[in-house]
């Protein structure tokens, strides 16, 4: 098939830092194109070159990244589906701003590829899309581009690898000696002078990621996060809260979901971190195992491209 893929245009991909859309658009990008398929990246702010290089390239299938694009659906005259990325999309009371993009997808009516099935319960209930105009298509990421070790170098350290911003709230979690934090500060109540690692580049995490016990995630809204398949795919287990536990299987003994109600039990946290680093680091083989769940390889040859011969057979 011919894929369009259409990239937020803000960031460039792929991204040099920091950037969770774009590495999984390059990521997907270049499985697709292992897979066999010709893979068109579209990367602007302009809405009139979008859909001036969609007709130029003529695709099988359409797919848009970024929720503000939704306003280009109506005009785009191929097979054609949106997926959102928004943090806050199984919180309501926190879309703010967001409402006027939710209110076009309610108006508009797109074709969705949800990241999971709380998602897909949003877009239905929420937005009044009918069900027959949404898929589940979650996430994925590249396990080979992954280092990963038997023994890391910090076994007694966790990490928590995000943007430092007011919805991954690190700042609360800062009394916690062996919880270290790498990613762009955002957020002015962060003390960087405690356990801050800097911003890393996709060269530095692919390498070092695997170094550590495991991975911290305690944002307050997420819609299907790329970096705790990161974790798996360099050999750690995941501390999330329940915003982050979309498409995990949660009776893994490396996956631990916090409840909104022990966030601010600081001494708990602990707790459940340690013990979930514990057996991280003792049961990477099954961690990566179940890494491959994930691998956009498979994803894409299970999930993602089955979906889309549904729609335009």
């Amino acid at each position: 098939m011919k894929i369009s893929i259409i990239g937020p245009g803000h960031t460039a991909i792929p991204p040099v830092g920091w950037g969770a859309v774009e590495t999984l658009i390059w990521d997907m990008r270049n499985a697709l194109i292992e897979l066999g398929h010709q893979v068109q990246i579209i990367n602007t702010t302009d809405p009139n070159k979008i859909i001036a290089e969609i007709n130029s390239y003529r695709p099988d299938f359409v797919h848009i990244h970024y929720d503000d694009w939704v306003v280009l659906y109506p005009y785009i005259q191929y097979p054609c589906a949106c997926t959102s990325h928004f943090g806050y999309l199984e919180r309501p009371q926190m879309f703010n701003g967001y409402a006027n993009v939710a209110n076009e997808f309610a108006k508009i009516k797109p074709r969705v590829f949800c990241l999971s099935e709380g998602i897909k319960k949003v877009y239905s209930v929420l937005m009044n899309i009918p069900k027959e105009r949404l898929f589940i298509s979650p996430n994925g990421v590249n396990c080979g581009s992954f280092k990963c070790v038997d023994t890391p170098d910090y076994p007694n350290a966790s990490i928590y690898l995000a943007k430092i911003d007011y919805r991954k709230r690190q700042h609360l979690f800062q009394s916690i000696t062996s919880l270290w934090y790498a990613g762009n500060i955002a957020d002015e109540r962060f003390d960087k002078t405690k356990n801050y690692l800097g911003e890393w580049s996709k060269k530095y995490l692919y390498e070092n990621l695997t170094h550590y016990g495991n991975l911290v995630l305690l944002s307050d809204g997420e819609a299907h996060p790329l970096v705790c398949m990161e974790a798996f795919a360099a050999g750690l287990g995941v501390v999330v809260t329940e915003w982050g536990k979309a498409n995990l299987d949660v009776d893994k003994k490396f996956i631990t979901v916090i409840s909104e109600k022990h966030i601010n039990d600081i001494e708990f946290l602990e707790y459940e971190i340690v013990k979930n680093r514990e057996y991280s680091i003792n049961n990477r083989a099954e961690i990566l195992e179940y890494a491959q769940k994930f691998d956009w390889i498979n994803v894409i040859k299970d999930i993602y491209v089955p979906t889309i011969e549904k729609i335009i057979k």
